[in-house]
């Protein structure tokens, strides 16, 4: 089943064409990744699936089964409060109808099974580039989407902090999420098993 089909879509700034009347189809319950080089068109094709960005022209029809679905955007530079690691976690607390004390124990769950439970102890301004991208995607496994966006998730990260990605979105995939992510990282592409859109200067093959 698709969760999007988009059909002959394009995107124009100031009379310049971003994305060349793209069809293609997201299946439900798979990992999807959009590949292409830098400039390509791949982050706002992304930004226009999630609903950030309206097309200039074309169509998608979402396919959500009659029910709400929980949506989750990963930033390239992940958004964090400037505040200490717990509060960034607490703050996705009011989409989940759930005690605090479990909460709580959700998030040290979460963060030992990732072998991340040390940041609990950190300062934000402690935390490396790729420690706030494991943290942003942590608070999305915590609100557990039906759909995740992620846009080049291993930017800011080392091989070590790569590893922990790709254990933590094969989680989100075994749990039954959509997954969309936006990569030009072949190495990350090799260990995820997925289906494949490729942009090349605003134009989908698949």
């Amino acid at each position: 089943m698709n969760i999007f089909s988009v059909n002959n879509l394009s995107y124009k700034v100031s009379n310049k064409l971003i994305i060349k009347s793209a069809t293609f189809h997201v299946k439900k319950n798979v990992i999807s990744i959009i590949k292409g080089s830098n400039g390509a068109g791949k982050t706002t094709l992304l930004k226009i699936l999630f609903g950030m960005i309206t097309p200039t022209s074309g169509f998608i029809q979402r396919q959500f089964d009659n029910k709400t679905y929980e949506l989750s955007y990963v930033f390239q530079n992940s958004v964090c409060l400037n505040r200490s690691v717990e509060d960034n976690l607490n703050h996705v607390l009011f989409c989940k109808n759930i005690s605090k004390s479990k909460w709580k124990n959700l998030i040290l769950k979460t963060l030992k099974e990732f072998n991340l439970d040390y940041m609990l102890s950190l300062d934000l301004k402690s935390l490396s580039g790729g420690e706030l991208q494991l943290l942003a995607l942590v608070r999305a496994v915590l609100i557990h989407p039906d759909i995740l966006f992620y846009d080049e998730p291993t930017n800011n990260l080392d091989s070590q902090n790569i590893e922990t990605l790709v254990k933590m979105i094969n989680k989100f995939d075994s749990n039954g999420t959509s997954i969309i992510i936006v990569s030009h990282d072949d190495d990350l592409i090799k260990k995820l098993k997925h289906d494949e859109i490729i942009m090349k200067e605003g134009v989908i093959s698949k």
